[in-house]
């Protein structure tokens, strides 16, 4: 049951979304190299985004899988994802594809949105799914012609879409209908997180849109934190703490995320001297190697 101490707003966190369009609609939702997406262009890609996995049969309740490194495609749908009333499943990139094949078929996931270089872990894993529907996405979409902070070569790769998958972005940027309507309910599941460090294998953790909310919001009241600040989200969005701290805390104030694919401690430095950055949630190693780079020692500081 929803806590009584819930803060406000009482909204699942796709709602909270649509309100901040509606509200501060040009401002910066998420930076990507220098790529801005307002609240208004994240909402409305998100809604798109719902509207092409209803037309892949997606159903209200039903688990979709997500498997790629943090990227601008990676919250399009998610929120995407819960705005039809599915639910998240995310899968971690670093997956050979015996564990994926494990995740999928312990959901029963018929769908999965993935990054187009994991394109051959799906296909090793497939036999032992349920899938039917592979959604594609390309790291280098939404990267501007002049990065703002370095970019890791790893992403610089040939597009990957194969014949029988779905271009996920094209499909985005060709949807011209809207989502199904659906009344998200704070008790209703909206996440399921494999854990690590138990025994046996990896359990899927059912997360409700209150459970989200409520650790999200105290969060937000404990840090003093505001729509003001920028955030800086480098720890993997599939992971629980990068996807509280880089997705659902920014988006709950209604701050910017300033969004990496990965660690590299001279494009932290770069972005937080460039965007401003005022809050990162980073671990021990990060802040060793942050503290070491000579970039410290350079004429911009």
């Amino acid at each position: 049951m929803v806590n009584a101490a819930m803060p406000e707003p009482r909204l699942p966190l796709p709602e909270v979304l649509r309100a901040h369009a509606r509200n501060t609609p040009d401002k910066q939702a998420l930076i990507w190299y220098g790529r801005a997406i307002t609240y208004r262009e994240l909402d409305e890609l998100s809604d798109r985004c719902a509207a092409v996995l209803s037309r892949l049969g997606v159903k209200e309740g039903e688990p979709v899988a997500l498997f790629m490194q943090n990227c601008p495609q990676y919250v399009i749908a998610h929120l995407g994802i819960q705005k039809l009333g599915a639910v998240v499943s995310p899968c971690s990139p670093l997956f050979k594809s015996v564990e994926l094949a494990y995740q999928l078929g312990d959901l029963g996931a018929r769908v999965i949105i993935a990054a187009d270089n994991l394109h051959s872990v799906i296909e090793s894993a497939r036999g032992e799914t349920a899938l039917e529907q592979v959604a594609l996405i390309h790291y280098q979409d939404f990267l501007p012609e002049q990065p703002t902070y370095s970019v890791p070569e790893e992403i610089r790769y040939a597009r990957n879409i194969p014949s029988g998958t779905v271009d996920l972005l094209a499909a985005i940027r060709a949807e011209s209908g809207q989502p199904p309507h659906r009344t998200l309910g704070l008790d209703q599941l909206a996440l399921l997180v494999y854990t690590s460090g138990t025994t046996g294998r990896p359990k899927g953790a059912m997360l409700g849109f209150g459970n989200i909310l409520f650790k999200t919001a105290s969060a937000v009241a404990f840090g003093g934190l505001q729509s003001e600040d920028i955030h800086l989200a480098i720890p993997p969005l599939y992971h629980i703490s990068g996807m509280l701290f880089g997705l659902n805390i920014p988006l709950y104030s209604g701050a910017t995320t300033v969004l990496h694919y990965r660690f590299d401690p001279v494009a932290t430095l770069e972005s937080i001297e460039r965007h401003k950055v005022t809050y990162w949630k980073g671990i021990a190693p990060m802040l060793g190697l942050v503290n070491l780079t000579p970039y410290w020692r350079s004429e911009s500081w």
